[in-house]
């Protein structure tokens, strides 16, 4: 029996429960000789007319389990397969596209013959089919779905197309007698978060110095988006305020010359504590302009595993690895490798502009099966390796609920994983897909440790956002390690406290450690940071600001960033000091700080903080209302969705 077939049905048959779960296809080694390539040739090349004349052998194949299934023998260069049921005069109606070289026939009672083809693309987009295979009759025929309409012929033949998914899974049935059992509703979910202790007031005469990773994920407020939508609950641990803060695009000034960032300060009051001050402060990287854009290797790592069944996982992916698609040039390389009971390479080394042939193959993607992320995660970094770019985007995009049950699926165990394959200078950037079984914990981690950024896609609107209108933030990187150190001058702040960042606080040693891994920041990323500060302290120590009360006259904070260049190992510092006069109270606190405060306030209701203060619903929403319409600084992208998303709360949570 063809190998596929095997690893097929083992995968099913644990997802089914029906055998103990083992390693099924882990990372087998892959034959760089045998990657399906689009076709070089042009038209009318010998390399095209064999593969016109080639045609393969199709056989009927059944067993006790699975019942009756087609297989075919493979044609050299073809990187999908059309199946067709044959009418009468030799009418076809196309039932599937598969790039495997089997397929799963159900259950019906007439008879029925088949026919499969071999399709493949060229580099220039074109499509080319082989010679129609033999035909096959089965007494069992398949149910189908949709309208006909008219797809292009085969062979000279008339051929009608006609849509839906089939069933899954092939069974003889048999007469068996049931007894009727009452329908019970359950709603399960194992959705895993990670959890981190929220940041304390620290005491600046005794822990002055302050020192964390940035961070540009923006999973954690498009999940809780979701979960209100859906008027769930909301678990602690899902919300990240700092990936809320940095959804938003707040129109921080652009660097100037050749440093990667500028930084953008504000002082104000604390709207949920009228005893503190607040400091915002803005990190913005430089953008690049479209023409100045490097190639992109991007190798598409695709879950097809069963728990990616649901409309808003699979079906999403397709969705969103078409968007992508569409905004790439014949300069870029895309790749797909789905993973499920064992890992499969769908396209390797397309050309970026190459809609058709990306289309076609995602088409062909469905979802069944157990979750071998590990032999995924290997397979795509090989693929990304195989057609790497000298001084290109590099770039392995996960796409995944994060439920990976075969090969290595513990967090610790796949850091470790990603960690060493980021050694490669292949990025990776996690989409996370679905609910009830998100793994956001796996996701966070894995992006975090892979040199990417993690974001959570709850609609084609928010796939749309990330790679789309925000693309080069999200696919190309300007500074690897990025860290952040602040000390505080005791003279004026008596402690301080950072919101956010929870999972992203750092050793002040590993400020200078170019060795510590730290988070990476994309083509015209922000990194939004706010403290919230009490004032006055009597002064000791004997850093900066602790040797002379005299030293930094008006000086609340020196701000430190270290970075590294792409590719680089040591890193570059910048520094700048934060001064007290630039205080300004609450009435002259500008736009863009109010929706700040709004964020953290709302960030800090839905995580129950023990450190909200007075915030309330009604404090959020004067927030937002106190933003003046007349404020530049209140031009913030995105703030529809969070007004909307404030309403749809106080209409499930509240009224």
């Amino acid at each position: 029996m063809n190998k596929k077939r095997i690893a097929f049905i083992l995968a099913m048959t644990i997802s089914v429960g029906t055998l103990s779960a083992f390693p099924v296809g882990v990372s087998a080694e892959i034959d760089m000789t045998q990657l399906p390539e689009p076709i070089s040739a042009e038209k009318n090349t010998n390399e095209i007319r064999t593969f016109n004349r080639s045609k393969p052998k199709l056989t009927l194949n059944s067993d006790s389990y699975w019942g009756s299934y087609l297989e075919w023998t493979p044609v050299e260069n073809a990187l999908l397969y059309y199946v067709y049921r044959v009418g009468n005069g030799g009418k076809y109606i196309k039932i599937a596209s598969t790039y495997d070289e089997f397929f799963n026939l159900d259950y019906a009672d007439s008879r029925v013959t088949y026919a499969v083809q071999a399709v493949t693309y060229d580099y220039n987009d074109n499509i080319y089919y082989s010679s129609t295979s033999n035909h096959v009759t089965c007494k069992y025929s398949p149910r189908t779905y949709g309208q006909e309409e008219s797809v292009e012929s085969v062979a000279g033949a008339e051929i009608d197309y006609e849509g839906g998914a089939l069933d899954d899974y092939c069974y003889i049935e048999e007469e068996i007698s049931y007894e009727p059992i009452e329908s019970v509703a359950v709603t399960l979910n194992s959705e895993e978060y990670s959890h981190a202790e929220e940041s304390a007031f620290k005491n600046t005469s005794t822990d002055p110095v302050s020192t964390f990773s940035a961070d540009v994920d923006t999973a954690s407020y498009a999940n809780l988006r979701r979960l209100i939508n859906e008027k769930r609950t909301i678990p602690e641990d899902a919300v990240r305020i700092e990936e809320m803060l940095n959804y938003f695009d707040y129109n921080y000034v652009q660097p100037k010359g050749k440093s990667p960032f500028s930084v953008t300060y504000e002082l104000s009051d604390c709207p949920w504590n009228k005893d503190s001050k607040l400091m915002m402060i803005g990190i913005q990287g430089k953008d690049i302009a479209a023409e100045d854009t490097p190639a992109s290797n991007l190798v598409f790592l695709v879950d097809t595993s069963g728990s990616m069944w649901d409309d808003n996982k699979l079906p999403l992916v397709k969705e969103s690895i078409n968007m992508l698609t569409e905004t790439l040039t014949e300069n870029d390389r895309i790749s797909i490798v789905t993973y499920a009971g064992d890992e499969h390479v769908v396209l390797a080394g397309a050309k970026g502009n190459q809609t058709r042939t990306v289309k076609a193959m995602t088409e062909c993607m469905d979802a069944g099966g157990s979750t071998n992320g590990e032999g995924g995660i290997r397979a795509a970094y090989d693929i990304a390796e195989h057609y790497f770019i000298e001084g290109g985007n590099n770039r392995v995009i996960l796409a995944t609920d994060g439920d990976l049950n075969v090969g290595i699926s513990d967090t610790d165990e796949l850091v470790e994983l990603i960690s060493e394959k980021r050694k490669t200078g292949i990025y990776l950037t996690a989409l996370g897909f679905g609910e009830d079984n998100l793994k956001d914990e796996k996701l966070e981690a894995l992006a975090d440790n892979g040199n990417g950024s993690y974001h959570y896609i709850d609609s084609a609107k928010e796939a749309s956002k990330v790679l789309i209108e925000e693309r080069n933030s999200t696919l190309f990187t300007i500074a690897d390690d990025v860290k952040m150190q602040l000390e505080f001058n005791p003279e004026y702040i008596g402690s301080y406290r950072l919101i956010g960042y929870d999972n992203r606080r750092l050793n002040n040693e590993d400020f200078t450690n170019d060795a510590k891994d730290a988070g990476d920041v994309g083509a015209g990323d922000s990194v939004t940071v706010l403290y919230e500060l009490k004032m006055k302290s009597d002064s000791d120590g004997s850093l900066k600001y602790q040797t002379s009360s005299g030293k930094g006259k008006g000086e609340w904070c020196t701000l430190k960033i270290r970075y590294k260049n792409p590719g680089e190992e040591k890193s570059v510092q910048l520094s700048t000091v934060i001064k007290g006069k630039n205080y300004d109270p609450y009435e002259k606190m500008s736009g863009r700080m109010k929706f700040c405060c709004a964020v953290t306030e709302f960030g800090m209701l839905l995580k129950d903080s023990p450190y909200k203060g007075m915030s309330s619903i009604n404090g959020v929403k004067k927030l937002l209302k106190d933003i003046s319409s007349d404020d530049k600084t209140a031009d913030i992208g995105y703030r529809d969705d969070f007004e909307e998303l404030v309403e749809k709360y106080i209409e499930n949570y509240i009224k």
